[in-house]
């Protein structure tokens, strides 16, 4: 013989009472009907004082609105979201909280409210901070490794060649040993401008120009270059609104990438650059025609020190495999992003990502 609905209905209410972690059900307009016991534990608050008060007034002011979007979605197209948002509880002590966001389903193609799943993650939060404060402390030494071979290398080789200069009564050898010394020398400013690009995130925001010329403006600095590696550059900039960037962060980024995909085809091939603009950001993909990368190398290229090239003091910023970890971290701070796709001995695309700015004016090209 069945259960009978009211058994039913018992059983659902103490799983629901009951579940160790903090359940909240909403109706259609995202007020709370329902609250655990779990959630008055979280919230240091009791059902009779939730219950009417709309879900979002728990979430922090600077989230309600994205808390809002993904209550919405649940609703109208039955998406189940994720959000995480600190929550200060009733001792002043900050908590943060995890919430898995679900439509109520009661029959199929009907959605009734909301149901929110809440759980304290404070505890893994506290130990990702100390796993990653205890990996920047590795890197650290290990920059401070890698920057004293570095600079021994360039030194060591300058020294080398000043007292070979000092011995010789040839002039046009001391003026080649005297354009080494400058290129060893530039080669040391790039590396030290690029530690700064990824320490200070390049905080000139005010200096802001049109993505499109700094894609244009970047591609003639280049021109030389690919020319002499037998590369094909293909430009892909179409007609699109004025884009503002932030000019020093941009071209920091898009220079590393271009370098790199540059690196990759010694026996030339075809480097494309793309500007799109997809919804609320402005989109630029590299893409080359070289060597491509492992599964295991691709997990790998955004760490600072490592490089595809073998060799910490190769004579440039990128070997020293600091391109595109600067690239990456400029482009973090500035609230960007960059991902990459490749295939060994194909060739690889690496897409950068920026929110598009507010513009004053709303010109086109």
């Amino acid at each position: 013989m069945g259960r009978s609905k009211t058994a039913d209905n018992d059983f659902y209410r103490q799983l629901f009472e009951h579940a160790g972690v903090a359940f909240i059900a909403t109706d259609e307009d995202f007020i709370i009907r329902n609250w655990n016991a779990a959630a008055s534990r979280m919230f240091g608050a009791s059902p009779e004082s939730m219950i009417g008060t709309p879900l979002h007034s728990i979430v922090p002011q600077k989230q309600r609105e994205q808390a809002l979007k993904l209550f919405r979605r649940a609703i109208d197209h039955g998406e189940i979201s994720e959000l995480e948002f600190p929550y200060h509880d009733e001792r002043g002590e900050r908590r943060d909280l995890t919430v898995v966001i679900s439509p109520i389903v009661p029959q199929p193609g009907t959605r009734i409210g909301v149901s929110a799943f809440m759980r304290d993650v404070t505890r893994r939060s506290k130990l990702q901070s100390k796993l990653l404060q205890s990996r920047k402390m590795a890197a650290l030494g290990e920059m401070a490794g890698a920057m004293a071979h570095f600079f021994n290398n360039i030194l060591g080789g300058i020294i080398t060649s000043v007292d070979f200069a000092r011995n010789s009564n040839d002039l046009l050898l001391k003026t080649r040993i005297l354009d080494q010394i400058s290129e060893a020398l530039s080669r040391a400013t790039d590396l030290l401008e690029g530690l700064l690009s990824f320490a200070e995130g390049d905080r000139k925001d005010e200096d802001l120009s049109d993505v499109t010329e700094i894609v244009l403006s970047m591609a003639d600095d280049f021109e030389a270059v690919l020319k002499e590696q037998n590369i094909k550059l293909v430009l892909d900039v179409p007609k699109l609104p004025v884009m503002e960037v932030p000019r020093v962060q941009m071209m920091t980024a898009l220079r590393n990438v271009v370098q790199n995909a540059i690196d990759a085809m010694p026996d030339g091939g075809t480097l494309t650059i793309a500007v799109s603009l997809e919804t609320d950001r402005i989109v630029t993909r590299i893409a080359d025609t070289g060597c491509g990368l492992s599964e295991d190398q691709l997990s790998r290229i955004f760490e600072p020190f490592w490089s595809t090239k073998g060799s910490l003091a190769g004579g440039n910023r990128e070997s020293l495999g600091l391109g595109l970890s600067v690239t990456h971290g400029i482009l973090q701070f500035i609230g960007g992003s960059i991902t990459a796709a490749s295939t060994l001995g194909e060739g690889s695309t690496f897409i950068i990502s920026l929110p598009r700015r507010k513009l004053e004016r709303a010109t086109e090209r």
